[in-house]
């Protein structure tokens, strides 16, 4: 027991005391000065397929335990969040063309929130404009029947034109498949991309793929059309489809029934040239993720796209079963690799035209980067990779090494078919989702429909073309994935 008297007595007390607070036995221990946001700098750094690149850092003071770092982007009133994690640096190439503001969410191991004020606007436009100079590729052919290619083509050609776009004259396109041997006119890889535009200075590629051809009445015709960004890493910009059909509107009397299938390729191409007018007035509509839980939103309204299919997803286009791993987070950014689908009793080419209808579904959100499918069809070929029922182990590893693709998600799945003649409208698809790095499926669905489903008088709510149909599928499909 401790003698008080004692250590008064001997004038120890005063000493003593001042020694406990030091030491803190007395009261309790001062804690870290408070978490707080210092600086948040934001540099250029160089640029990707002629998109500026940012550089942001977050300084913090204070705080207890480890920092996590929230960063966030306004684009239209929608915050979104695009990097949550320890680091404290945030490399940010913009997708699509818009005004951006950034801010930084600090939280310490305590629980201890801090942010930053938001920054400000930083606008980008596309890489892509009317001066940029157009390669148009011959069109290939998905429909499994002969279609007069070189016409189709050359109304491209016209309608883009007639936007005021420069397009490369066919006798360097021709010289140039002819030096470097392209056969394949579905895709652009990266070593092409980068041939293109040093030798013959093109900024964009125009990549067709011709769906459905059918010239006997009611005609049909289907296109699904993307531009590349050239370069090292060619991009997507920009990518639309459309479907059309000479009975989908007969109106009183079949007035508006249209029997040639020049009629429909006109009309089919002016959508597509306005789709991309849009884009490049950067109106295109797009999905963006919002943070706290708010779902997706979609910017910039829902029209000016060419396949119109924005609009409300009817329950018979939903999935008929998905799952979603509980561990995948929406609403973070990811680069995608989407693998050709494995025909499995299908019409030739279903599996490719699948692939498609959902790389653009993928491209129309902004979280998400989809890369070129000739890129990957170039990596899959350069190291013998064949897909028989979806991504293997092996192949995963490769797109997902980051010194060669840096695929997050590897995309595929299995076509069981696609009817899209007169009067048999039916779609029927599998898809997978496989995240590479942690080698495991953390998405599956499985989809059919036909265009008559629901439909019980006059043809009201028919579907006309398969291209439609799977146009809808794919987004509801999508909308699962990424809600």
């Amino acid at each position: 027991m401790i003698c008080w008297t004692s250590f008064l007595n001997r004038g120890l007390f005063l000493p003593l005391l001042f020694g406990m607070l030091l030491t803190g036995c007395v009261g309790k221990e001062p804690g870290p000065p408070p978490l707080k946001v210092e600086t948040v700098a934001i540099a250029a750094e160089g640029a990707v397929a002629k998109r500026d690149a940012l550089r942001v850092n977050c300084v913090v003071s204070g705080g207890a335990g480890g920092v996590v770092y929230d960063f966030r982007i306004l684009k239209e009133t929608v915050e979104t969040t695009v990097l949550h994690g320890k680091d404290p640096a945030l490399r940010w190439i913009p997708k699509e063309p818009g005004a951006y503001r950034f801010k930084v969410i600090a939280t310490d191991g305590a629980g201890t929130v801090a942010a930053s004020e938001w920054s400000d606007v930083y606008r980008f436009t596309s890489p892509l404009d009317k001066s940029s100079l157009y390669a148009v590729l011959p069109v290939e052919n998905l429909s499994d029947r002969k279609a007069p290619l070189g016409e189709i083509r050359d109304g491209l050609i016209r309608g883009l034109s007639a936007a005021g776009l420069r397009i490369l004259d066919d006798e360097a396109l021709e010289g140039f498949m002819r030096k470097h041997r392209i056969r394949d006119v579905g895709g652009l890889s990266a070593l092409n991309g980068e041939q293109i535009r040093e030798e013959l200075g093109v900024d964009g590629v125009v990549i067709s793929s011709l769906e459905t051809w059918y010239e006997s009445v009611p005609p049909r015709i289907s296109l699904i059309s993307r531009i590349v960004a050239t370069g090292k890493e060619p991009e997507i910009v920009w990518i639309d489809s459309v479907g059309l059909a000479g009975d989908e509107a007969p109106g009183l009397l079949g007035l508006g029934r249209i029997n040639h299938v020049g009629t429909l390729l006109d009309t089919a191409v002016k959508k597509l040239v306005a789709s991309f007018e849009v884009y490049l007035a950067g109106n295109f509509p797009g999905f963006r993720q919002a943070a706290d839980q708010q779902g997706v939103r979609l910017l910039n309204g829902s029209a000016g796209t060419a396949d119109g299919s924005l609009g409300e997803i009817r329950a018979r286009h939903q999935p008929r079963f998905s799952y979603r791993s509980p561990a995948f987070a929406p609403a973070l950014e990811y680069r995608v690799a989407v693998i050709p689908f494995l025909n499995v009793n299908a019409r030739k080419h279903a599996g490719r035209i699948v692939a498609l209808h959902l790389v653009k579904q993928l491209h129309r959100y902004e979280n998400i980067r989809v890369f070129e499918p000739g890129r990957i069809r170039d990596i899959l070929l350069h190291y013998r990779m064949i897909m028989q029922s979806g991504p293997s182990l092996a192949a995963a590893d490769v797109l997902a090494n980051e010194k060669i693709l840096g695929a997050d998600l590897i995309l595929s799945g299995q076509a069981f078919d696609y009817q899209d003649a007169i009067g048999e409208n039916k779609v029927d698809f599998s898809i997978q989702a496989f995240a590479g790095p942690q080698r495991e499926v953390i998405w599956q669905s499985r989809s059919y429909a036909q265009g008559d489903d629901g439909v019980y008088f006059f043809d009201l709510g028919r579907i006309p073309t398969a291209h439609e149909l799977a146009s809808l599928m794919t987004r509801a499909a999508v909308q699962r994935l990424e809600e």
